[in-house]
């Protein structure tokens, strides 16, 4: 009895000490991919981002622009055939304007909204993660495209899960894979992020991202933070 109670206790203890090996082993992980985005003070201090860049697909180049309020909501148009496409996301919902389906704005689709405001922190994934209600386990090892990467798995506190590949070296995102439900559709979406640049104020961005199956690419040419934005522009639009 006192035997299988002593390895009872020594098998606990093995796990405990695992456990806290890998949580150390994240954390210092997490740590470092921070410190390689410009560090926590210009993480937590980033209120708002405008992007402008092409978006390429099926052969075609598309102007792009984005706003990005921090926590808030996000506006994209991008010009396709002459027209103005716009799409935009808030924490309360979204809408689009889009008009080779119509003239007058509509109301976005909840699944397309839920699938749109995990891009509204611009502090990433991984910044303060715990208090965002996430977890962030070590899935290990892997090498891809001929770099060693850490593998590792974020789940948010609604059950989603986002896999990121975190350079071994550089401590950069090279690749996120995420699971996407929406329009009655669901897909699995490869990110690969490349080009890392860093702005005048110390931020690094990835300048170039491209996804599958999906197949666009965009580069982007020109990144401004904290730059005032009118909140006007992510109400919606009076239908005509």
């Amino acid at each position: 009895m006192r035997v299988n109670k002593m390895l009872t206790l020594l098998f606990l203890a093995v796990i405990a000490v695992c456990s806290g090996l890998q949580a150390q082993t994240v954390d210092e992980i997490v740590n470092k991919h921070i410190d390689a985005m410009g560090g926590k003070d210009k993480l937590k201090g980033l209120q708002s981002m405008y992007t402008e860049g092409i978006m390429e697909v099926r052969g075609m180049e598309i102007p792009l622009k984005l706003w990005l309020v921090n926590d808030k909501a996000m506006r994209m148009e991008f010009e396709v055939m002459g027209s103005n496409n716009i799409q935009v996301v808030t924490r309360n919902g979204g809408w689009m304007q889009m008009p080779m389906q119509g003239p007058d704005p509509k109301v976005m689709d909840s699944s397309m909204v839920h699938a749109m405001q995990s891009r509204l922190d611009l502090a990433g994934e991984l910044y303060d993660y715990k208090a965002k209600g996430r977890t962030v386990t070590l899935e290990g090892k892997e090498t891809k495209d001929g770099m060693d990467t850490y593998k590792l798995k974020v789940t948010n506190r609604d059950g989603s899960v986002i896999i990121l590949y975190v350079d071994a070296n550089t401590y950069y995102i090279d690749q996120m894979q995420t699971h996407i439900k929406a329009q009655g559709q669901e897909m699995d979406i490869t990110t690969v992020l490349s080009d890392y640049k860093k702005t005048d104020n110390g931020f690094v961005y990835p300048a170039s991202t491209s996804q599958e199956p999906i197949g666009t690419k965009i580069s982007v040419s020109k990144v401004e933070v904290n730059k005032p934005v009118d909140d006007t522009i992510f109400v919606m639009p009076k239908k005509s």
